[in-house]
């Protein structure tokens, strides 16, 4: 058996979509099931930048006319359980066409985007009030919605959380690629507003060699204690040791969130926006909106005084258990075997 995945990732879009089809990827592996991934080459080679990853890699044409037709011949000899899309460049013709393959198909969706009237099965984890809009556009749609959908890699699904009294770092990480280029100016803010917090800086995959160099140059030269991270391969410690962590929202929020770490998180997007508000509220992070101009002074002083408060980051750390859902890619892989029984 083959689950299929077509999945956006580039320095510009990050690699969150390449994330969380691997979490997916990774739990059907246990189930002796085989994940075949249709990637194009700059997606390929973030990919193949983890030394955990779960499956085969087909190349994707950026054409996706080409890509469409390269898939449905697949299936004419290879008909997977399912075929999954994430990533927002994907057209409404391009899945459309997938959708009239008889493999179900799976729309990873977070925003409505084009195309997810036609999918069987809508997992979006934060989409809970778009239950009826949902329900109204495409009613047979099996619908994954809501946090026991999170879908997080396996190294998140172990349990384990480091009491906060055991953690001693102040992490930074602005994503896979940090398309914002907001790394280093998290950085120097923080510095200059806490200089003697140890701190860990974590670089992805698809940071440009530019805004490497530059972290590293800046590491080099400054005062304060910094450990900087690249590539790093096992998020869920760097998360399970951080006592406070500023992150850009997105995935990183679910992982944070089943590490129980107190969090600042930079909404650094509009499709973030929403799945961002509604982790605030919950009481374990608090929001910056760097969607327009960039409040990094903010930042540093909210920081900063969270660092000395110790009682405001237990409540934090205590209140984020309540939240710690990671057996969403589980959930996700039982709602598609579900799906295909009620349509055999």
């Amino acid at each position: 058996m083959k689950l299929l995945f077509c999945a956006g990732g580039s320095a510009a879009s990050g690699i969150g979509h390449i994330m969380r089809c691997q979490a997916l990827a990774q739990v059907a592996d246990a189930q002796h099931v085989e994940s075949v991934f249709w990637l194009t080459k700059t997606a390929k080679e973030l990919a193949l930048s983890r030394h955990d990853w779960v499956g085969t890699i087909l190349e994707a044409s950026d054409d996706q006319i080409h890509l469409a037709q390269s898939i449905i011949d697949y299936c004419r000899t290879e008909l997977p359980v399912a075929i999954v899309i994430d990533g927002y460049a994907y057209t409404e013709r391009f899945i459309q066409q997938l959708s009239d393959l008889p493999a179900p198909l799976v729309m990873f969706d977070d925003i409505q985007q084009a195309g997810w009237q036609a999918a069987d099965v809508i997992c979006n984890p934060a989409g809970e009030h778009l239950r009826a809009n949902y329900m109204q556009g495409n009613p047979g749609a099996t619908l994954c919605l809501g946090p026991e959908f999170r879908l997080l890699r396996r190294e998140f699904t172990t349990g384990f959380t480091l009491p906060l009294a055991q953690r001693v770092s102040l992490t930074i990480n602005m994503g896979g690629s940090d398309p914002l280029e907001l790394t280093l100016p998290v950085l120097e803010a923080i510095t200059q507003a806490i200089p003697d917090a140890p701190l860990r800086v974590v670089m992805g995959p698809g940071v440009s060699q530019q805004q490497r160099l530059a972290l590293q140059h800046f590491v080099k030269n400054c005062p304060s204690a910094i450990q900087l991270i690249e590539n790093c391969q096992d998020m869920a410690d760097v998360w399970n040791n951080a006592r406070l962590a500023i992150a850009a929202a997105g995935g990183s929020q679910f992982e944070l969130a089943a590490c129980h770490t107190p969090s600042l998180l930079l909404c650094v997007a509009e499709n973030q926006r929403s799945a961002t508000l509604q982790a605030a509220e919950q009481g374990w992070c608090e929001v910056f909106d760097f969607t327009g101009a960039h409040p990094l002074r903010e930042l540093a002083e909210r920081a900063a005084n969270l660092w000395a408060n110790q009682a405001a980051l237990n409540n934090m750390h205590q209140r984020a258990a309540a939240f710690a859902f990671t057996e969403g890619a589980f959930n996700v892989l039982d709602a598609i075997a579900q799906h295909r029984q009620r349509h055999a």
